[in-house]
């Protein structure tokens, strides 16, 4: 991916996931890697940063910087932006690669979603939200990316389920009022970090959901992190391989995703079928679950 690819993003699109909040994007990093964009693109970029930071990036802009620091701070930045570009310029790519990645069926039997009003936050193309949809009352699916969402509403079309309520929102700024959810769930989206994440994207899921109610975050990238807030971790035993379409396939998204070591084993193994371990992953088995406590009445 390119700095360029920074263009496809509205204004929301880019005031969400360059916020710096959280340990987000670095204003001055963003700032040298769009020395090697266009300049009108490179300008509306700096312009949809928090008033507080746009000085800093523009100044980076600027500068003189030679070609290895400004390949170097896109790296950098790509690190906290490589999923949400994705998500944007090459949806069907990550339909694709997230295709045989199933969230292992006993560690969602374990959410409370019969009857349920849910919240799916990060619900992206409806991973989980279709999965819910089919049990709860009603399901909120929020995500900050129109171009999933739009497959998502193409989905839910399809199944005739007419129990979901979409809207675009960020992590951090859930278009949802206080306490209005049973379950609030974040389904392999929640990150450590901004702009999908962190301490105030957790405040915010915890905001939503009325006292007595769940928060959920299902396949976290760092369990402790959550537990470390009060959440309980919880694990299941079940099927540790990814199961890719095709050879073909798994060979092409781990040569894209996952690096030369794990192409390799699938050359040498000739399958569809990549345990999560090749790919460095823990397979989909765990997820950590705070309930929000009942204030006693006085």
């Amino acid at each position: 991916m390119t700095v360029t690819e920074l263009a496809a993003l509205d204004d929301e699109g880019l005031r969400t996931f360059l916020d710096p909040a959280d340990a987000g994007v670095d204003p001055q990093l963003l700032g040298r890697a769009l020395q090697d964009a266009p300049a009108r693109m490179a300008k509306r970029v700096i312009d949809a940063l928090p008033e507080t930071t746009r000085q800093v990036a523009g100044d980076a802009w600027v500068a003189t910087t030679g070609a290895d620091s400004r390949r170097d701070a896109w790296h950098e930045t790509l690190a906290v932006l490589f999923w949400p570009l994705l998500y944007w310029n090459h949806p069907l790519e990550y339909l694709e690669l997230i295709e045989g990645e199933a969230i292992e069926p006993a560690l969602l039997q374990q959410l409370p979603l019969d009857g349920a009003v849910v919240c799916d936050i990060g619900a992206g193309a409806g991973r989980f939200t279709l999965h819910a949809a089919a049990r709860a009352a009603r399901v909120v699916a929020v995500d900050a990316v129109p171009p999933l969402l739009a497959i998502l509403q193409q989905r839910l079309q399809r199944m005739q389920l007419h129990n979901v309520d979409i809207r675009r929102g960020a992590f951090a700024a859930l278009p949802i009022d206080d306490a209005s959810v049973d379950l609030a769930v974040a389904c392999s989206a929640f990150m450590t970090g901004g702009p999908h994440g962190g301490d105030a994207a957790l405040r915010e899921a915890e905001r939503i959901t009325r006292p007595g109610g769940s928060v959920a975050v299902v396949w976290p990238q760092d369990a402790a992190w959550f537990e470390e807030r009060g959440y309980e971790r919880i694990a299941v035993s079940g099927d540790a391989v990814r199961h890719f379409a095709t050879p073909e396939a798994a060979l092409r998204l781990c040569e894209r995703f996952y690096g030369d070591d794990a192409a390799q084993w699938v050359r040498s193994n000739r399958t569809a079928d990549v345990p999560y371990a090749v790919l460095g992953m823990q397979p989909p088995q765990t997820m950590c679950v705070r309930h929000i406590p009942v204030t006693p009445s006085r």
